[in-house]
């Protein structure tokens, strides 16, 4: 009797496990408000740079584009809150791996590397893979547009996109940096600040990191045009900015507005 039972209670689970799994497959998930691609660049020194493309769902070419270098220790996913934000409202946007980190940690012989390794002189390549990056993509796909352009970046990739944006041979339409510094692992920035012009920035860093708060009042003195800045009372400097303070999404992409449309 108690087999018969068993058996009866294993048949009625079974068959309401079946009945949810058709129920879950009528659910259609939510399709992606936007398109993602993502390229693998080789560096002039063989090092294998991973990025991601994503831009919205149209037939439109030439979005106005937005780069995104992430912190020290990090990858480009921990931006995608901030990046879905920009694909809503009508940017491509191109998220980088920085060299050692996610998943550009191989070169063209598949040898691996970490950016705990490294030595101040591989960070140096850091501005140079970025550009390499960006003309790759711009040959690749005709849905970004580096005439029309703006770049993020937090702490080594704050200090890397300060040196993109003066090397580069359009000078972007805006800059936010979250918990920039004077130098980072040998990225020296001052002066480079200088001769942006009137490129302005959004500066980005906790109130209770003295350092990075610090840092944001130095650098203030080298730009020549808008320096602005956004400061949270606690927690740290660096992107997770944005997960621990939602609202600054909001903040981050109506200033970019202002100035890249």
């Amino acid at each position: 009797m108690k087999k018969f039972i068993l058996f009866l209670v294993l048949l009625i689970l079974i068959f309401n496990l079946s009945i949810s799994y058709a129920e879950e497959k009528k659910v259609k998930k939510p399709k992606s408000p936007y398109s993602t691609k993502e390229f693998t660049v080789e560096t002039n020194d063989g090092h294998l740079i991973h990025a991601y493309l994503t831009f919205p769902k149209t037939k439109m070419k030439g979005y106005p584009t937005i780069v995104m270098l992430h912190s020290l220790g990090s990858s480009s996913y921990y931006w995608m809150p901030l990046q879905e934000k920009l694909n809503i409202m009508g940017y491509a946007v191109l998220r980088i791996d920085l060299r050692g980190h996610g998943k550009s940690v191989y070169n063209k012989s598949f040898r691996q590397s970490s950016w705990r390794s490294y030595k101040d002189s591989v960070f140096l390549k850091y501005p140079s893979d970025v550009i390499q990056t960006m003309d790759y993509v711009k040959n690749e796909s005709n849905k970004v547009n580096f005439n029309n352009w703006a770049i993020i970046g937090s702490d080594i990739g704050a200090n890397t996109a300060v040196i993109v944006a003066d090397k580069y041979s359009v000078k972007p339409k805006a800059i936010v940096l979250f918990a920039p510094s004077m130098t980072f692992k040998g990225l020296y920035i001052p002066v480079m600040l200088t001769e942006l012009g009137t490129t302005p920035i959004l500066a980005i860093a906790s109130i209770a990191d003295k350092y990075a708060y610090n840092e944001q009042i130095k650098l203030k003195r080298f730009a020549q045009s808008t320096f602005d800045t956004y400061n949270v009372s606690k927690g740290g400097s660096n992107m997770l900015i944005t997960k621990y303070y939602p609202e600054s999404v909001g903040y981050i992409s109506n200033w970019l507005s202002k100035y890249i449309k």
